[in-house]
């Protein structure tokens, strides 16, 4: 193995997983992303112009209760909290996209 002669300064180590909330727990989208995979219940599947419309930070007209996972395809795409009519959007503003819904077919699985 090589020898990295880079000096870097580390801010954090690890990565931002999620927070415990007083109702649930609220991940980020890589905490979605490793708990999906193995999570059994509270996914909710997304087609892909919801997906867009999420990732664009927008709410979703789907009825659920609680903290769930947004699953579109093979991808995770972060944690939602339903309150029983749509699911309200944790994605943060530096992590949305910011395309027309009607550009949907350049983000293809």
């Amino acid at each position: 193995m090589k020898k990295c002669d880079l000096k870097l300064r580390s801010l954090q180590d690890g990565i931002y997983f999620g927070k415990i909330e007083e109702d649930g727990l609220r991940l980020s989208i890589e905490g979605s992303f490793l708990v999906g995979k193995i999570a059994k219940k509270g996914i909710v599947e997304v087609n892909d112009e919801q997906a867009i419309r999420w990732l664009k930070g927008e709410e979703l007209e789907i009825p659920y209760r609680g903290y769930c996972i947004l699953k579109w395809g093979e991808y995770f795409i972060g944690c939602g909290k339903g309150n029983g009519n749509k699911i309200l959007n944790f994605v943060s503003k530096d992590r949305r996209v910011s395309c027309p819904t009607t550009e949907v077919g350049s983000f293809r699985r």
